[in-house]
């Protein structure tokens, strides 16, 4: 599987400029692509504004995800600002042309206004694709390794990527790179971290490592530290499967 990882420098609260922007750079996407993935709440920025928040029937940024999937026949994953009736979420993506799959945040930033704002989701999601099992999580929801935990099951592997999209700042960047290489050894699993860049409203500084990491935690790919770029990555199946049957530690995690 072909993966691109754009590493968005989103301004806050400017939902059409930033899409507009967006549109500009992937034009120039490689067609053999097979996912696309977007930063968390990629279309307006890390904002608590709930001004800007959209709704399911009218959001700019799920049109701009589908429209995407439709015209290069790949699967779309990305965070939005979601507003159902009166509960506010931070909604991952997963968008393909013919269905839009979702998982709401359930980790709030609490260093933040997130958990004031924000209803926490509850449940996870995996779902499939191209023969691949993929669990989505967003930001904040990698430092909980229970929560992000691959299960073995009569020799079945509840999924093959963890897919973490994210509004990282600098100050524990460097967390944000140690988490992700974890992740991706004790779940014996790909791991697709990525993070926005730039300056958000508040001076907040995001300084990307945008990566790809495969199930030993070995960097295939990884992005500048504060420049607005696309990536890519190919992931590999056959490799995945013979590595966890040459070294079988899944038929050892605990079962709680």
């Amino acid at each position: 599987m072909k993966i691109a990882i754009f590493q968005a420098n989103t301004k806050d609260n400017k939902i059409d400029e930033n899409l507009l922007r967006y549109r500009s750079i992937l034009s120039k996407l490689d067609w053999d692509t097979d996912l696309l993935v977007l930063p968390e709440m990629f279309a307006g920025g890390f904002t608590m504004d709930t001004e800007y928040a959209e709704t399911m029937d009218a959001s700019k940024g799920l049109e701009f995800m589908k429209e995407l999937a439709e015209q290069r026949h790949m699967a779309v994953s990305g965070g939005l600002f979601i507003k159902e009736g009166d509960h506010y979420y931070n909604r991952h993506f997963f968008v393909t042309e013919n269905s839009v799959q979702y998982y709401d945040k359930a980790h709030l930033f609490c260093l933040s206004k997130e958990p004031k704002v924000i209803t926490p989701g509850d449940k996870h999601l995996i779902l499939e694709y191209k023969g691949w099992k993929i669990k989505l999580i967003t930001c904040y929801d990698i430092r909980f390794p229970l929560w992000a935990r691959n299960k073995y099951q009569s020799g079945e592997f509840d999924y093959d990527i963890l897919l973490c999209v994210a509004s990282w700042t600098d100050l524990r960047i460097s967390q944000w790179d140690v988490l992700l290489e974890a992740r991706s050894i004790e779940n014996q699993a790909y791991v697709v971290g990525v993070n926005r860049c730039g300056i958000d409203n508040q001076g907040n500084n995001y300084q990307g490592h945008s990566v790809v990491r495969d199930f030993k935690g070995k960097l295939l790919v990884v992005a500048d530290e504060d420049g607005e770029q696309v990536c890519y990555a190919n992931l590999d199946k056959d490799r995945l499967n013979d590595f966890r049957i040459k070294f079988p530690v899944a038929k050892d995690w605990d079962k709680f």
